[in-house]
């Protein structure tokens, strides 16, 4: 990562984390921590920092945790601060490296499920059947729990459409989900989404697929999924370790591969009479264009053979628009996502819009609308 890159995070990253955004700055100027960091190649910058915050979460009595909300820390960035974050990294910089080489960042938001429940919701409703829910780019899983957590949608005039997590029917202490909170942008009121959120979401089985999947049950693995949160981000970090702690108590399928190569047998597993519900959320944009095309064209092949629906929460580009004509991005506009599912009945391809949706589960725009 070049210096400006550092200095673009820098500017990126000052309304959210002053304290990465100081530490970017620091980077940039630093041919020092620059080297350490190039070990982890061309990637994004927040990967260096998560390992900092993962290989720090070992020495919580460091001089550095006192500027990490995260550890309790509530010490600005001041002058001090080059000095012990310098001294911290160059201690630790074989490991640092290490997990430079080996790190990915796998962002695992369960508040995009709040964007997703509705769309879950449409499709039970309009086919009238329980759903096997196969997730494509799981990650954690933690997007494969829709019926577990809680959702407060909040509307353009302050009114609010609370549905509380359901709890559990066998006896046994139970783990709740967290209760998501999305803004609903636009025309949609509580009488126009509510059907879809607040009737029981029947899911007859639960599957995720990933190149590297990740284990919730494993405690490095929440170590690191904690250490991508950044230190200012206190709700996030709630979130996370709530649905971490569900994902533990309610274990999903998790597998491992290629998509292209283990879709068909996910499919297989789904009993009648649910129908399989394929769907993806910020992971297409990963495939390379020679992917995504297979991707389609597997799907395709699947649902002229079965019923079959496929959510999408992607860019218009690598989601829906793949699958039918959309109207140009523009490149300048602020990134928004869309919310659209296809539909294959009897052989037959539907395309809906369901709507838009804000990064991360920012916010949602509810409109469903046959394409």
């Amino acid at each position: 990562m070049s210096i400006d890159g550092f200095r673009r995070f820098a500017t990126d990253a000052a309304g959210t984390s002053p304290l990465y955004s100081a530490l970017a700055d620091q980077v940039a100027s630093d041919a020092r921590l620059r080297e350490v960091f190039g070990a982890a190649g061309d990637r994004h910058v927040a990967l260096f920092f998560a390992v900092v915050q993962r290989v720090l979460a070992d020495y919580p009595d460091n001089p550095l945790a006192a500027y990490y909300a995260s550890f309790g820390g509530d010490r600005a960035p001041d002058t001090e601060l080059a000095g012990v974050f310098e001294r911290f990294v160059l201690s630790h910089r074989d490991r640092i490296e290490a997990l430079l080489v080996a790190g990915e960042t796998q962002s695992n938001e369960p508040l995009r499920a709040a964007q997703l429940r509705p769309a879950f919701g449409w499709a039970q409703a309009g086919l009238g059947r329980s759903l096997g829910l196969i997730e494509v780019g799981t990650s954690a899983g933690l997007l494969l729990y829709p019926d577990r957590y809680g959702y407060e949608y909040e509307f353009a005039d302050g009114s609010v459409l609370e549905c509380p997590p359901p709890a559990s029917s066998d006896h046994r202490e139970d783990v709740l989900g967290p209760v998501l909170s999305c803004p609903i942008r636009g025309a949609a009121t509580a009488k126009t989404l509510g059907p879809f959120v607040t009737k029981e979401l029947r899911i007859s089985s639960r599957v995720g697929l990933d190149l590297n999947p990740l284990n919730p049950a494993d405690a490095e693995t929440r170590a690191w999924l904690r250490a991508q949160v950044w230190p200012e981000e206190a709700d996030r970090r709630a979130r996370l370790d709530a649905a971490l702690a569900m994902a533990v108590r309610y274990p999903a399928r998790l597998r491992k591969g290629d998509a292209l190569d283990i879709l068909v047998a996910a499919l297989g597993k789904v009993a009648a009479p649910a129908v399989p519900c394929v769907f993806v959320s910020n992971t297409l944009g990963h495939f390379d264009s020679e992917g995504r095309a297979a991707f389609v064209e597997l799907v395709r092949a699947l649902g002229s053979r079965q019923d079959l629906v496929l959510i999408l929460k992607e860019a218009d580009s690598v989601g829906l628009g793949l699958f039918v004509e959309r109207p140009a991005e523009d490149p300048s506009a602020p990134r928004v996502e869309s919310v659209g599912a296809v539909l294959y009945q009897a052989g037959r391809e539907r395309c809906f819009s369901l709507g838009t949706a804000g990064p991360h589960g920012a916010w949602l725009e509810w409109a469903p609308a046959m394409l």
